[in-house]
């Protein structure tokens, strides 16, 4: 059980809450190469998030990640059938019917009775495909080989499992659900593993990275390879004192393992609580997918630091604010074992 329940409750409102920030940061720039964002934004780049601050689908995803989890965490509590993979499944086929139709139907409950959420923000084509097949695939058995960057991306809730290992294998599988490709699901596992590691156990962010790397080497060498990059060239940023950090030597973060090693190259660039918008910021600013690499670096930094670090005035405009809060606690109540009203979740 964690040290500090109150603790695990704050930084899971903040990795849900930072992660929107990151998304909603990059979503303006994310097609658009280095010098068309200076040249829309200034030399400096987005620094920003528009108001209001519109989130894309991976926050979208993110949210039923969470409400699917818990929704499986509730049912197990009181039947002792847990099976978070297809509750979970079932949450994402869910948000399906949200890109859908144009609004809420008559009777609908929980996230399906938010009619903020009935908005496509042009969702990838591989979500939108293996959500539409009869069976959920599973590593063993994936739909497809992609390694695309949107199953990562919604992860961080599996993050909050009751230990490690468990977190690991599902956010291995709720990223399988949708990309087939190795590295697609194995970034989902290392990405929840390096939550549990922050928010629930309180580890170092150095320490968690290492770990993370080397569970992650048994199942994908690319992947580890990509997070072991990160952490060089982070090094290699406070050696040489440079005032820019260069996210493109990582990639472009389309993919899962991209993504995520530029998400962790700046978290380790700008780790400190006082640095969180620098970070974004940072992530944000860069050729390729900058929704997916500003969200994860936001995920990481909220689940290390907690709500505090959250810009305030950046909060004030962020879309879905009180799900992503209500969300975010209840996934660190069930971490550390504090009563939430299990009701919303039936």
């Amino acid at each position: 059980m964690p040290r500090d329940p109150l603790a695990v409750v704050d930084r899971g409102a903040a990795c849900l809450l930072g992660g929107a920030l990151g998304d909603a940061l990059g979503a303006p720039v994310q097609y658009l190469g280095w010098a068309d964002i200076q040249r829309d934004h200034g030399p400096e780049g987005v620094i920003a998030p528009p108001r209001p601050a519109l989130v894309t689908d991976d926050t979208q995803l993110t949210l039923f990640t969470a409400d699917g989890y818990l929704r499986a965490y509730v049912h197990g509590r009181k039947t002792g059938a847990w099976e978070p993979i297809e509750t979970v499944w079932h949450s994402y086929r869910r948000w399906l019917v949200t890109q859908q139709i144009a609004a809420p139907e008559p009777g609908a409950v929980g996230l399906l009775a938010n009619e903020r959420l009935y908005s496509s923000r042009s969702p990838g084509l591989t979500c939108l495909r293996a959500l539409a097949a009869d069976v959920p695939p599973t590593p063993e058995a994936p739909h497809n080989e992609s390694s695309g960057c949107n199953g990562v991306t919604r992860t961080a809730p599996a993050g909050f499992a009751p230990s490690a290992a468990i977190a690991y294998d599902l956010g291995c599988r709720f990223a399988a659900l949708t990309h087939g490709g190795t590295g697609g699901w194995v970034s989902g596992g290392a990405m929840a593993l390096l939550i549990h590691l922050l928010a629930v156990r309180g580890r170092p962010v150095r320490e968690a990275v290492d770990q993370v790397i080397g569970r992650v080497l048994r199942d994908d060498p690319y992947t580890a390879n990509a997070l072991n990059r990160a952490v060089v060239f982070a090094e290699e940023h406070r050696e040489l004192g440079l005032d820019s950090v260069r996210v493109d030597r990582l990639g472009s973060g389309w993919t899962g393992p991209e993504a995520l090693a530029i998400a962790v190259h700046t978290v380790l660039v700008y780790p400190r609580k006082s640095e969180f918008v620098d970070a974004l910021r940072a992530a944000a600013n860069h050729s390729g997918g900058s929704d997916a690499t500003a969200a994860l670096t936001g995920n990481i930094l909220g689940a290390l630091h907690g709500t505090a670090v959250l810009p305030r005035d950046w909060l004030v405009g962020l879309e879905l604010v009180d799900e992503l809060t209500e969300l975010g606690r209840d996934l660190g109540r069930s971490a550390s074992g504090e009563e939430f009203d299990e009701s919303r979740y039936l």
